[in-house]
């Protein structure tokens, strides 16, 4: 049996061409196709012409979303997001002073955006900037009142690059962008084609050699590493911007909707897991993944039977090293386990992946 999970594949290599970015994407006055958000995060701060000293950010968040402000020197205080009755919470601080208002959601669900809380900081003058990642596919996909959005699209489809800025009102200053190393963009797209190679071979049953796997498993952390290195000023490849023309968006919308809502059924009759989200509306929300809360004792040990199983469920995300959390922020990163639900998978494979858990759940 196939493995679900972890990186995308390239089944082809598109045409490179001068393509216009496609429609759903055109979601503010102006819009660049980037290399990565972190790339995006930072071509916004580059436009914002008042001096930014201090950024109010969500507790929960991946490290590389901070990577712009450390680099730039930017004071960055947190606030709160902690577990709820429904899943998440913010415990945020209306009367503090910042430059700018970080906000995000979480997997796509609406019940977890923060539209209410951005138009606060909005109404005081704050400058927000919106990471709109997981809610990109949703049915609103992000708050009127955010003046930038950014997201990493190469969260959601099978491309070797892609990041998105967006600026709600008026155009972005010029600012001059460089293609990304030929040498670091092949490197992924072998990786993604070697993988789809291994993918057939072993739907085939074919015998294949674990050797294969650990090579392009290689090459996917050598681009991984790269994203850190040098991340700045980078627009979108051709082969990336080329496949973004031709995504079929409401099949994956329809396929990711599917297959949360299987799970989110079926794993009810578990015990020792729970939705993390508890308030779902498939009809809109579009998922990126479908996150769990297990216990501390048990979520890594499940993660590493899954994986045992070839299915590789990620976490979000490891605690970053810039600060200390509270108790009750650090459940949140201890206790998240992220189901996969994309859209190379059907309902057979869902079915997989849930009884593989009640397998876990038989052994403690």
């Amino acid at each position: 049996m196939r493995e679900i999970g972890s990186e995308f594949w390239l089944d082809s290599i598109p045409n490179e061409g001068t393509i216009k970015s496609p429609s759903w994407l055109n979601l503010g006055k102006d819009h660049r196709l980037l290399f990565s958000g972190r790339t995006a995060i930072d071509y916004v701060l580059r436009d914002i012409t008042t001096k930014v000293k201090s950024v109010y950010f969500p507790s929960y968040c991946c490290s590389s979303m901070l990577q712009a402000f450390i680099d730039k020197g930017i004071q960055i205080d947190f606030y709160k997001v902690i577990f709820s009755n429904e899943g998440l919470e913010y415990i945020v601080d209306y009367d503090k002073s910042c430059d700018v208002f970080f906000s995000t959601s979480y997997f796509g669900f609406s019940s977890t955006v923060m539209d209410s809380i951005i138009k606060v900081f909005k109404s005081k003058g704050t400058i927000v900037i919106e990471d709109i990642t997981h809610r990109l596919l949703s049915e609103q996909p992000y708050c009127n009142e955010s003046d930038y959005k950014v997201a990493s699209l190469r969260k959601w489809f099978a491309i070797p690059s892609g990041g998105l800025a967006v600026k709600q009102k008026g155009k972005f200053s010029r600012q001059t962008l460089k293609l990304p190393l030929s040498s670091i963009i092949n490197t992924k797209i072998n990786a993604m084609s070697k993988k789809a190679e291994y993918i057939k071979e072993y739907e085939k049953k074919t015998l294949i050699k674990e050797s294969g796997k650990e090579n392009f498993s290689e090459m996917y952390s050598r681009f991984n590493k790269s994203l850190y290195l040098d991340y700045k000023s980078i627009e979108i490849d051709g082969v990336s911007r080329s496949i973004l023309s031709t995504i079929d968006i409401y099949t994956i919308k329809k396929k990711r909707r599917e297959n949360a809502s299987y799970i989110h059924k079926a794993v009810k009759k578990f015990n020792n897991i729970k939705p993390l989200i508890s308030n779902h509306d498939f009809t809109k929300d579009c998922p990126l993944f479908f996150p769990i809360r297990a216990r501390k004792d048990i979520r890594d040990a499940l993660k590493n039977y899954l994986i045992a199983n070839r299915m590789y469920c990620p976490i979000h995300w490891p605690i970053p090293n810039e600060f200390c959390l509270s108790t009750d922020t650090s459940d949140v990163y201890q206790e998240e386990l992220s189901l996969i639900c994309d859209q190379r998978y059907d309902l057979y494979d869902m079915e997989r992946l849930v009884n593989t858990i009640g397998g876990f759940f038989g052994t403690i």
